[in-house]
């Protein structure tokens, strides 16, 4: 489950760092590049080139050790065994993830102009289509899901919160990749996507509160 993942994830960071190489050589060497955009995707935050470039294929690497390490930790392993597809689908969905944010912040370096706050809202939609299409293959766990009290005390509540949240995380993806395309102005897509994942994270923690009661009274 761990060696394919793991093969693909260093081959894409080896593909960061070689665009980080190549922008590098581009840069004055006094130059600030822009690692932060405000909801209308104008830079306020910089930082010198080499630390910018470095930032993502970073934060990936981290990434893909912690998920090729988590497993080693998990209590209830076998759970995790009999969930590859969602923890798989999820890692290779992350470091996607950070591998188009480091394409949208080289691409800004070297003048591309992207925009921003679109191509944000996009990135998050297809990565709750991509990992709410495999949340109820999730087996009780605690690496992966929506891990509440009620969820990991009862197998059936666990089940049917991960396909509630599975539902709602690929209705909300769909809807912020739908406002991108659309061309939403830009508040409204930070407001979307900000207020569609606490709404989202909040009623799959309540639903699977709900759910325990209901249990308990049957």
């Amino acid at each position: 489950m761990i060696r394919h993942p793991l093969l693909a994830s260093l081959g894409l960071i080896g593909v960061m760092l070689a665009a980080s190489a190549f922008a590098l050589g581009q840069m004055p060497a006094d130059a600030r590049i822009a690692v932060h955009f405000d909801v209308h995707g104008r830079p306020d935050g910089f930082a010198d080139a080499w630390i910018a470039f470095l930032l993502m294929p970073g934060i990936a690497l981290a990434a893909t050790m912690l998920f090729a390490l988590l497993p080693r930790l998990e209590p209830r392993a076998a759970n995790l065994a009999c969930s590859g597809k969602a923890y798989v689908t999820t890692w290779y969905a992350l470091i996607l993830v950070l591998a188009a944010c480091h394409a949208l912040l080289v691409g800004n370096a070297l003048g591309l102009a992207p925009d921003v706050p679109r191509l944000t809202s996009t990135l998050l939609g297809l990565f709750l289509i991509a990992t709410g299409n495999v949340a109820g293959k999730a087996r009780p766990m605690l690496l992966l899901g929506v891990r509440t009290p009620w969820t990991l005390a009862d197998r059936t509540v666990w089940e049917k919160t991960q396909r509630f949240y599975g539902r709602a995380s690929v209705g909300l993806g769909v809807g912020l990749v739908a406002l991108a395309l659309a061309g939403a102005p830009p508040l409204v897509l930070a407001s979307a996507c900000l207020g569609g994942l606490a709404l989202l994270l909040a009623g799959s923690t309540g639903y699977s509160y709900w759910l325990s009661r209901r249990v308990a009274r049957s």
